[in-house]
């Protein structure tokens, strides 16, 4: 495998017009793909020194050093995280990551500080920021997009704000008409749109999973809870019913059963949404495609449930300092779990121009915990 010639930012060749479909067609009689996994090569103990430098200088700077901060985290996940044994780059600067958060920060304070002052203001911002929230998102990716590369070769996110807003803002109104019913359709439209508008080396990235293929997952898991909830609901009535027929009129008891219900719920909202999340992760990854290339992801729910619950369960016994262990080792699953399906060569990727994009819509979205992600 040969790597592509890299050109200068001086020489980079001009965009070619964008296609309005991604045309990935193979040629007859190709062979078969040859699987080019990822890998992860971080170590928990090299993290952890570059973590705890972080928080330190994050909190005796009150906050101002974060930005260094992702980036540096940004850039030692992204360099040991590899592909054909070549490592991803993080080529975004840390000042203007700071502008944004500043601007992000404000803009979050301005929200908790007008609701001491008047509902209405505070209304009036929440509406603000759910009408800015397309724009944000399409700004975001582009942000990561544009200072994401992989073998000097970086990626795009080509901004359509039109399309973002329809299927960002205007497709709530369906869905709750449908109370609820549209959001699996929701959801495969959007995930489509954060796929096939990004670009890489002269490629489309495209996606051809239906809206009909969210359904399963979501039918799935709503059912799943459903019936956890009523389970939980019996249980706790019978224990009511069998705690008042024995005389117990003690408020502990009662706050007892309803601090256990919670925790039955949310322990049980816990591993529906891990094995959710596993199959939405397999569904949209595999059908995403770029040129000729498919990506296969192979999570297990319950490989998956068991990371997390350990994480968890890590994280809260040491008082957060395995923090950088249990990031490591899920990044190291994920990376596992996930191949490039490569039809031909991956020399074919060329250069492509790009501009710069700010920061601000990144951290903002990242701050409101927009979901963006794959």
């Amino acid at each position: 495998m040969h790597d592509p010639p890299i050109a200068s930012p001086g020489e980079l060749p001009a965009l070619p017009p964008l296609p309005a479909e991604p045309l990935i067609a193979a040629a007859p009689g190709a062979p078969p793909p040859v699987p080019h996994p990822f890998r992860f090569d971080g170590q928990a103990g090299e993290y952890f020194r570059i973590w705890i430098v972080n928080l330190a200088l994050s909190i005796v700077t009150l906050g101002l050093y974060s930005a260094w901060a992702k980036v540096r985290t940004q850039r030692y996940f992204y360099g040991n995280t590899r592909l054909d044994d070549v490592p991803f780059e993080y080529l975004a600067r840390p000042l203007p990551i700071l502008v944004g958060r500043l601007i992000a920060v404000a803009l979050f304070g301005a929200y908790v500080i007008a609701g001491q002052f008047s509902l209405a203001l505070q209304l009036g911002l929440a509406l603000l920021v759910a009408l800015l929230t397309p724009w944000l998102l399409v700004r975001g990716a582009a942000f990561r997009a544009r200072y994401s590369s992989w073998r000097g070769l970086r990626f795009r996110f080509v901004s359509d704000y039109a399309e973002a807003y329809i299927r960002y803002l205007l497709l709530y109104i369906p869905l709750l008409l449908t109370l609820g019913l549209l959001y699996p359709y929701v959801k495969a439209k959007q995930k489509a749109f954060l796929v096939e508008h990004h670009r890489f080396g002269g490629h489309w990235f495209a996606f051809d999973a239906r809206p009909g293929h969210f359904y399963p997952p979501y039918l799935i898991a709503w059912a799943v809870m459903t019936a956890w909830i009523f389970a939980a609901s019996l249980l706790l009535g019978a224990v009511a019913v069998a705690l008042h027929a024995s005389g117990t009129s003690a408020k502990e008891p009662a706050m007892g059963l309803i601090f256990g219900w919670m925790a039955v719920f949310y322990g049980g909202y816990f591993v529906i949404w891990v094995f959710l999340a596993a199959a939405l992760g397999n569904l949209v990854y595999n059908h995403t495609t770029i040129g000729p290339h498919r990506f296969q992801s192979r999570l297990q729910g319950r490989r998956l449930l068991w990371l997390y619950a350990g994480n968890t369960a890590a994280v809260l016994a040491s008082a957060g300092l395995l923090i950088p262990w249990a990031k490591v080792r899920l990044a190291r699953y994920r990376a596992e779990c996930l191949n490039l399906l490569v039809a031909g060569s991956l020399a074919a990727f060329v250069a492509e121009r790009g501009e710069d994009v700010g920061a601000t819509a990144a951290e903002v979205d990242s701050l409101f915990d927009i979901d963006i992600g794959l």
